[in-house]
């Protein structure tokens, strides 16, 4: 079975480094990135399966609000130059995130909770 990942999860999830906001959380991250193909998702993912935020499919997060993620979703889409329901291989995701990186960092990841996690 392919997981499927929504549009930011397709560029955060390259900087996971272990850390989340619970085990099953972390655990089921894992699984996911055992797979070399992703199926880009609109909305929750395989990923929000598990978080404990995700409440009647949407995020209820108290740092981001539903609309901000899906935002970062269209933006993420966009910007590798995908749609939602393509079948795409995690090594072409990697080899885009160069070309993409600034615009990324500038417009979601100055003021986003993981940000320490990714860059240190």
């Amino acid at each position: 079975m392919i997981p499927k990942l929504r549009g930011h999860h397709l560029i955060c999830l390259h900087f996971f480094k272990g850390e989340g906001y619970s085990e099953d959380f972390i655990k089921n991250i894992y699984n996911v990135l055992l797979n070399q193909k992703m199926q880009v998702a609109d909305g929750a993912d395989d990923i929000c399966a598990k978080c404990p935020h995700l409440e009647e499919g949407k995020c209820a997060s108290s740092e981001y609000s539903n609309e901000d993620i899906k935002a970062q979703d269209t933006e993420a889409l966009m910007l590798l130059k995908l749609e939602t329901g393509m079948v795409v291989e995690w090594e072409n995701i990697a080899a885009m995130l160069p070309s993409i990186l600034d615009e990324w960092n500038s417009l979601f990841c100055y003021d986003c909770g993981y940000r320490k996690v990714c860059f240190g």
